[in-house]
């Protein structure tokens, strides 16, 4: 007997990233995160230390003490929006004997009100607040604006028969005859009733929408939540457009050569812009698929080979000066990978996840005895003798 099957669809999901309870200042978790290194085997004056973080200057705190504790400035490894230049790990591999590369998309907090996103500018006239990450900003605010148009043009009602519809803009419709070609696509199947044979027929069709009485599970859903049906026209929709019932389809906006960031997000462009931080879940996933991507390129390729490494990603979380105290920058960790020259086994053999590598890092010390004095060793710049630098003549 021949057997028919659908094709399944298979759907990536972003994972949970937990901020409360996490966050660590970067004075404290770069010697935690250096000690960790020594623990695993890694050797002092010997680590090649590397970042891939947003070019912004709100990130050179993180710099600065990556470069106290492990006495040198890091190898650049990333491009803006924290996005890893994978192609980089063969010249980062050949800058010292133990590597390690340290990721991280970065987003703004203001403890005040708990928001996320803002940073304000201390180079900047006044007070001039502006996105923490303006790539980041950048790419997901045209979709924002998208899903915010929706919600006012997408209409719940209740007619005289008592059936509960549901009146949706053409635009948003993914129609047999005429595809949705940029923007905003509506789950149709997920929001109207549909008979058997499968066809999805309006019940009223007006100039620039269509009517549909909505599904069972929907109606079911939206009662639970103490929805109140109202009469014709009803209402707009606007947060009960949950991220389950619309996808985007556009020509990404990006034209540059960070287009993998927008790339990145695209599936999970509806869970960003219904969350209620946006930039703070954008950021979030960003981390997920950078680590994913970038493990997979060490572990396909060659470049470090016998090497000790380890790669870490997480998400930094930029607080604005307040209360007279500087600027500073908070790390969230995410996942880890560890290789060691001598071979790695055991449980290091996976990928550690959140909750064990927050762990394995506050078991470390805060105290690095092996931290270098920028100070001094600026002073011993200055004191060094005056070489006379001259071009070779012809």
């Amino acid at each position: 007997m021949t057997h028919t099957f659908r094709n399944a669809r298979i759907l990536r999901q972003s994972a949970p990233f937990l901020v409360d309870g996490m966050a660590m200042p970067y004075p404290e978790f770069m010697p935690r995160l250096y000690n960790f290194c020594m623990s695993l085997g890694f050797r002092s004056g010997l680590i090649m230390p590397s970042t891939a973080f947003c070019s912004d200057e709100n990130q050179g705190l993180a710099i600065i003490l990556v470069t106290k504790h492990f006495g040198t400035f890091p190898f650049n490894h990333g491009r803006v929006g924290g996005i890893v230049a994978i192609d980089r790990h063969a010249p980062h591999a050949n800058h010292g004997e133990d590597s390690v590369i340290l990721q991280a998309s970065h987003v703004g907090y203001d403890p005040h009100t708990g928001e996320y996103g803002m940073f304000i500018r201390p180079q900047m006239s006044g007070v001039c607040a502006s996105h923490s990450c303006g790539k980041l900003s950048h790419v997901i605010t045209p979709y924002l604006e998208q899903y915010h148009f929706a919600r006012n043009r997408i209409f719940l009602h209740r007619d005289s028969q008592g059936r509960h519809l549901i009146t949706i803009e053409n635009s948003f419709i993914d129609f047999e005859s005429y595809q949705v070609k940029n923007g905003l696509v509506l789950n149709l199947e997920h929001i109207v009733k549909i008979p058997e044979n499968g066809q999805i027929v309006p019940v009223s069709t007006l100039s620039t929408a269509h009517t549909y009485e909505i599904s069972d599970l929907l109606r079911q859903n939206l009662d639970t939540t103490g929805y109140q049906w109202k009469a014709s026209p009803g209402e707009p929709i606007g947060e009960r457009l949950t991220s389950d019932l619309f996808f985007f389809r556009e020509d990404f906006h990006e034209k540059d050569d960070f287009l993998l960031l927008e790339r990145n997000l695209m599936p999970f462009l509806p869970e960003i812009v219904t969350a209620k931080q946006p930039p703070l879940r954008a950021a979030q996933i960003n981390v997920q698929l950078e680590f994913a991507r970038t493990h997979e390129s060490i572990r396909r390729g060659h470049e470090y080979a016998n090497r000790n490494l380890l790669f870490i990603s997480g998400l930094n979380i930029d607080i604005s000066e307040y209360d007279g105290y500087p600027a500073t920058t908070y790390f969230v960790p995410w996942a880890a990978h560890v290789q060691l020259k001598d071979g790695t086994s055991g449980e290091l053999l996976h990928p550690i996840e959140q909750t064990r590598l927050f762990h394995l890092l506050m078991q470390q010390s805060t105290v690095n005895k092996d931290q270098t004095n920028l100070k001094e060793e600026i002073s011993r710049m200055l004191e060094a003798p005056r070489f006379d630098i001259q071009a070779p003549q012809e």
